[in-house]
């Protein structure tokens, strides 16, 4: 990152510090190498900047859309922060080889699979992308989840600050021997995925995802605590 990113990511972490009191204890528990993709819920310009400069200094990179690049501010910052544009709607197969020169990196991709803001907080139905991405480039899934900051504007307005709270669910990959992924099994893939990240949410976030015992997990490898450790200098993923 160059001197004027790295300015520029120490000011937009004071900023969002200043106005939100955020509760980070719980990324801890993501490792300081990829490579592996989390996926999160997408509901303002927040959550992005939050997370980038409280994850510091583990290697990341962020999907977003293209016409981000043609905004001056975010623009800039995605070119800083390692940002990966993607066409929306289509199979943009450029983003998918970019995606996997990241993973070839170790970085930790970081994915909205709502494909764009809630705005309320509660999930709305997903993009299957995420399916393809973490099956080519056989990496876990780390389910991120956060709320509070659809009061931002609201507290703000009082001159308060907003809470801000992180979770973070079970790592998993995909299993690799489900054979072919039908147009049924993606779409039942995707609900059970994104019903990892409506469980650490509070309920009334869930949305779509509500109803989380019909998820199937079958198709899944969890990793559960011990498999990495946030206590060593450099941890990495064992499988």
């Amino acid at each position: 990152m160059k001197l004027s990113g790295r300015i520029a990511t120490g000011i937009i972490k004071w900023m969002v510090d200043t106005a939100c009191r955020i509760n980070d204890r719980e990324l801890e528990k993501i490792p300081f190498k990829g490579p592996a993709i989390i996926i999160m819920n997408h509901t303002n310009f927040l959550e992005v900047p939050i997370l980038y400069t409280h994850l510091l200094p583990r290697p990341i990179a962020g999907l977003a859309k293209e016409e981000t690049w043609n905004i001056p501010v975010y623009g800039f910052l995605a070119r800083q922060w390692g940002g990966v544009p993607i066409k929306r709607g289509s199979a943009d197969m450029n983003a998918f080889r970019k995606i996997a020169e990241v993973m070839g990196q170790e970085k930790i991709l970081v994915i909205a699979p709502e494909g764009t803001r809630n705005k309320t907080g509660v999930l709305r139905k997903a993009f299957p992308g995420i399916i393809t991405m973490a099956m080519q480039n056989n990496v876990p899934i780390i389910p991120v989840a956060h709320f509070g900051s659809e009061k931002f504007w609201k507290t703000f307005k009082r001159f308060k600050r907003t809470n801000f709270t992180f979770r973070v669910g079970r790592p998993f990959y995909i299993k690799s021997d489900i054979g072919k992924v039908s147009g049924k099994i993606r779409q039942e893939l995707l609900f059970s995925i994104m019903v990892q990240l409506a469980k650490i949410l509070p309920e009334e976030y869930r949305g779509v995802y509500s109803d989380i015992e019909t998820a199937n997990e079958k198709y899944f490898t969890f990793l559960d605590e011990g498999i990495y450790s946030i206590d060593s200098p450099d941890p990495v993923w064992n499988k």
